[in-house]
């Protein structure tokens, strides 16, 4: 007869209940940017309220910088004026907590000339947060810092730099690491700006955070013909539903036909007598993109201006199909619908300009040898060699260009 071992038990259910906990700190986003699926975390959280409030509050610090769960935020100093109910009020609580952090520090082992510095600085990162304009994430799905975003917004400490003399210093460490984590920043001249300024290195990582990105929508045929399926768009122009000179986002269908590199669509849209020498018109204006603030929702839309709202709530990142995969993303950003679109750009044009200068290339991050894009939460980002999809792609639209020449079609 086996002997049961009477620890064992009490061992199992102690091993059990630490994977349990360390699984919660996990699921509550411990470890990397999560992007929390729980519809409660878009709720208007009143920070001046009761304990479960302010701990709902710290874990969306948290995710929105990981550093915040090494400390406790002052709660005491927010007030009911403070409550968080979207994103751009999240990020200013964020920056209140971290100012007030920044004052109470003990700076005794600074020279005069840093703490002069260091003062300036959160005169500064005060300004910052009271304007409430902030860096939009048009990269990637997942929450990510954004150093300076395409409109030339910078991120907090980027701001900080370019407004301390060093605007060159902030742009060298965008090209080199736009998306990066200050951990993970190696530009020259960072390290010495930094001793200069009075500010710790923990100090500017907890300054430094992430944002969700913007979500475009485009309607259910335009989106398969940038996914590379053009059979719903012809099946509406040969049923009458749709005008060879619709337009959508101030785009005709020979222009997004062209942007795609289909040739057989844009010979059967010629062919049907679309006009050769239309050019685009912008989808909507600067003023109605700003309406979406650092949150926005761009839905594009046939036949009239692109949509701009704000949705208030988490963003699902640059949403849908077409920004699953290399061509769709290759091709939205060639379009630009995420900044209202492209004027006075013919078929032509869209055959032959660079998209817009979201990467080195204006690829987004397509370049020469490899394409970079986002992976799981807390994993960064990886390289992949450049893949057949994307020369396909950029062999495509230079017959269409070549076609489009044929015609007499000439760049605008």
């Amino acid at each position: 007869m086996l002997r049961r071992n009477s620890l064992f038990p009490s061992l199992a259910a102690f091993v059990c209940l630490a994977l349990l906990s360390v699984a919660g700190q996990v699921s509550a986003g411990t470890v990397g940017f999560v992007t929390p699926a729980d519809p409660a975390v878009n709720a208007s959280v009143d920070v001046a309220d009761d304990h479960g409030s302010r701990a709902d509050l710290h874990r969306k610090l948290c995710e929105l910088n990981r550093n915040w769960w090494k400390h406790t935020p002052d709660f005491e100093i927010l007030t009911s004026g403070d409550s968080v109910d979207d994103e751009v009020s999240l990020i200013q609580t964020h920056f209140k907590l971290v100012i007030q952090r920044l004052r109470s520090a003990d700076v005794e082992h600074l020279s005069a000339a840093q703490l002069e510095q260091r003062l300036a600085h959160i005169d500064t990162l005060r300004g910052y947060r009271q304007a409430g304009i902030f860096p939009q994430n048009v990269f990637v799905a997942e929450r990510c810092p954004v150093f300076i975003d395409p409109w030339g917004t910078h991120c907090a400490v980027g701001y900080l730099i370019a407004m301390s003399g060093q605007a060159d210093l902030a742009s060298k460490i965008n090209r080199e690491h736009r998306l990066d984590l200050l951990d993970d920043i190696k530009t020259a001249g960072l390290a010495q700006w930094q001793q200069d300024s009075g500010l710790s290195f923990d100090e500017l990582a907890l300054i430094q955070p992430t944002y969700r990105s913007t979500t475009l929508k485009y309607p259910t045929e335009i989106e398969s013909l940038i996914l590379g399926n053009s059979a719903a768009i012809v099946a509406a122009i040969e049923s009458g539903e749709l005008e060879v000179d619709a337009r959508c986002g101030g785009k005709t269908l020979l222009h997004f036909a062209s942007a795609a590199g289909d040739l057989a669509l844009v010979k059967l849209l010629v062919g049907k007598g679309a006009d050769l020498h239309a050019v685009s018109q912008l989808g909507c204006d600067q003023a109605e993109l700003a309406k979406g603030r650092s949150q926005a929702v761009v839905t594009v839309r046939w036949n009239q201006s692109t949509a701009v709202t704000n949705r208030g709530g988490l963003g699902i990142g640059l949403c849908g199909p077409v920004f699953q995969s290399d061509r769709g993303r290759i091709i939205a950003s060639l379009l630009g619908d995420v900044r209202g679109g492209r004027e006075g750009l013919n078929a032509l044009d869209y055959a032959t300009e660079s998209a817009l200068p979201y990467g080195s290339n204006g690829y987004g991050y397509v370049t020469v040898n490899r394409f970079v894009k986002p992976v799981r939460p807390g994993l960064g980002r990886q390289q992949v060699q450049l893949n057949e999809v994307v020369v396909k792609l950029k062999e495509d639209r230079a017959a269409v260009a070549a076609w489009l020449k044929e015609q007499g079609l000439q760049s605008q």
